[in-house]
This record gives C-alpha cells, structure tokens and sequence, in this order.
C-alpha cells in the first residue's frame, strides 16, 4: 500500500504571524491616537487603529486561504503570467491615471479616503511569476525542446530563455516603478528579483551573458532616455535632499541643510534615544505629538522604541529574527525550485523592508521611505504582506519535505 501523507499547517509560523500582527496593532494604536484626532472631520484617536483593523482581517483571511491551496495550484501558466500581465498593466495605468500626492504618481484612488498602491501587490505577483517561469522552462526541457543545433548556440539560447527574459521583464515592471518615482520600492524589487534569480538553479554562464545583454540595453536606454527628457533627473531631488540630510546628522559639516530639512530625522533619533532601558511607557511618547510627521508609517520604531526603551525595541527585533528563522526554515525545506523561488521571494519581500526601516531609523542609511512590516500603517502594504506569508505557509504545507530539495534543476 503506498503510503499517504498527510499535509498539515505550520502552527508556529501561524502563531508567529499572530502574536507579530496583534503586538503591531497594539504598538499602532499607542503612536497613532494624537495623529488620528488631529485628522479632518474625524477627531478619534481610534481613526487608523480601526481602519488598519479592517486591512488587517482582511489580509489574515487571505494569508489563511492561500495557505490552503496547493502549491502546484500556482504553477499554472495562466496563473503565473496572469499576475504577470496583471502587474504590467497595473503599473502602466498608475503611470497614466493614478493620482498624484507628494509629487509622486503611486497610488490609484478607490474611495475618496482610500488609496491602492500597486507596487505592494506587484512585490508578491513577481514571485510568482518568476518561479512559475522557471517551474515552465524547466518541462520544456524535459519535452525536449529549447534545443539549439551547435553548443555556442545552446548558451546563448540558454543565457536568452534562463535569464534575459525573466529578469527582463521583471525589470520592465520595476522601471516603471522607477519612473512614479519610488526609488526604494524599484530597489525591493529588484533585491526580490536578485534573490529569486540566485534560487532559481540558473548556470553561471547565463548569468554573465544574459547579465552583460541586461546591462548593455540598460545603460543604452538610460542614456537614450534622459538625453530625451533631461529633466527626469529633477524627479529624484528629494533622494538627494534625503542624503544630504543624512551626511548633516551624521556629522558631515559641510553639507548645508536648514533645521527645517533635519527636523523630521532629528528628532526620530532623538525619540528613539530617549527611551533609554525601559522607555517612557506605552502611549506616554513626547514625540508623536507632532515633533516627528507621519509617526504611524516610517518612523513608528523611533516612537516605539521611546515609549518602550532598548528592550522593547530589542523584543520586537527579536520576534522578527523568530519569523525570518522559520520561514528560513521553509525555504531550506523546499522540494522543488518552484517551491523555493516562492519561498526565497517572499521572505526576502518582508526582511528587506524590515532592515530598510530599521537601519534608517538608527541612521544607518539615508530616510528610505519604507514602512515597517506588520507594525506601520497601511492598507495595501498589510494586505500584500498577509498575503506573502500566506504564500510561505502554503510552500510549507504542500511545498516541502523533511529532506528539503529533490527537484535541482
């Protein structure tokens, strides 16, 4: 009799999800009140804990179906290249119709008082997209096929099929990304490419070749692109505001930046210095009452931090070293490429924008832009962040074995 294996979920990783998820609602309702109540025509201190609420059952329902599904599900090419074909139109349409706040085109309006951004729900379709490729060219050579008539053209052929179009078109998504601008959502999504391509079991011949052709055709359509439009450069001055105010807190004096462009960095630092031990208590920050703009998005772990002191901040660090283990974990388990493409992707998505937050709020790195995962405010971002865990789950439910990878090619 052969024998049957049952398929159960990762309990720990659920628990993990949950206990990260309450603790950031939590941490979300202690920065937001004085921002909520200062809202128009709101007045509630409860404004964004109620609405991330929401975002937030919304996501862990998502996050729980997925992880039902089997993984095979997602290796159907209509699944795949649908989400690929998804991403490419949604960020051609935010270029030409999305709506324009703080000098960037990222955000599609839905409701008067919700915005979808779709670079958040492109992070997760690129994965997919990228492992069910890889899964797809994987049994078109087993078929036979991709063959060419001389070994110099089998590299090419195989530089071209492996890496020029996967990582080609993966790219062709984050320029647009680039062009909103979103500098540092173009730079998670490549590092998710990167990280994916790694693990996707490519030679190191069609790395450099298919690399070289990739850089070539995009240094050509850099130069091509700007001599056309010089003032596209003029989109990312804020990028440079942002290093320069970095290079004046961190000691540079020759860089010359007004109190008013230091002030946001400034007092974060201060904030998350103040806590000292044991913090000022929950809901007791000085800083969230407007000496520190937006604190329940990009600078939530500074307030944090002053209200709950060095160990505080060292716990959470330390829930998310636990998660990142586990999924770690999933992806060392991973039975086939398809698997582990999935996994590799989606723990890279939420890791790096972790260690983005983070090292911008110790001064690190220059002000990023990038919210802290299940902690800051933000609709589309928990959803698609739910949704890549989901994605986890489901690789460690139907994705995986106690031997790890089978599949190597």
């Amino acid at each position: 009799m052969s024998e049957i294996r049952v398929r159960r979920s990762n309990i720990p990783m659920i628990l993990m999800m949950f206990i990260i998820v309450v603790f950031g609602l939590v941490i979300l309702y202690s920065v937001s009140g004085p921002a909520g109540y200062a809202m128009p025509n709101e007045r509630s201190s409860m404004y964004y804990l109620s609405r991330q609420i929401v975002f937030t059952i919304v996501g862990i329902v998502l996050c729980l179906i997925i992880s039902f599904f089997p993984i095979n599900f997602f290796k159907s090419p209509v699944i795949w290249a649908g989400l690929y074909l998804a991403s490419l139109l949604l960020v051609i349409g935010t270029r030409l119709f999305g709506t324009d706040l703080n000098g960037a085109r990222r955000w599609i309006k839905v409701t008067s008082s919700f915005y979808f951004q779709p670079s958040e729900l492109i992070k997760v379709a690129l994965v997919i997209s990228l492992a069910g490729y890889r899964n797809w060219i994987t049994i078109q050579r087993e078929k036979g096929r991709l063959k060419a008539p001389t070994p110099k053209k089998q590299i090419m052929k195989d530089a071209f099929f492996d890496f020029i179009v996967p990582v080609g078109a993966a790219l062709l998504i984050d320029v647009f990304i680039l062009f909103q601008p979103h500098l540092s959502c173009f730079l998670i999504v490549g590092f998710i490419v990167f990280m994916c391509t790694i693990n996707a079991g490519i030679k190191v011949r069609s790395w450099i070749n298919g690399g070289t052709v990739i850089l070539i055709f995009g240094i050509l359509f850099a130069a091509i692109y700007i001599s056309i439009n010089p003032n596209y450069l003029n989109n990312f001055q804020h990028v440079m505001q942002r290093i320069n105010v970095y290079q004046s807190t961190t000691g540079d004096e020759d860089v010359e930046v007004s109190e008013d462009e230091t002030r946001q960095v400034t007092n974060a630092h201060n904030a998350l210095g103040s806590g000292g031990m044991w913090g000022r208590g929950m809901g007791n920050s000085r800083a969230k009452y407007s000496y520190v703009s937006e604190a329940q998005n990009d600078y939530i772990f500074s307030i944090y931090v002053e209200e709950t002191g060095f160990v505080g901040g060292l716990i959470l660090i330390i829930m998310y070293l636990i998660m990142f283990a586990m999924c770690v974990m999933v992806v060392l388990r991973a039975d086939t490429v398809f698997s582990r493409m999935i996994a590799t992707g989606c723990t890279s998505m939420i890791m790096i924008q972790v260690l983005m937050n983070i090292a911008v709020e110790l001064q690190v790195v220059p002000s990023t832009g990038v919210t802290l995962p299940f902690i800051s405010y933000g609709g589309t971002a928990q959803i698609c962040l739910l949704v890549s865990y989901g994605m986890i789950l489901c690789v460690s439910r139907s994705g995986t074995s106690p031997k790890g990878i089978k599949e190597l090619s």
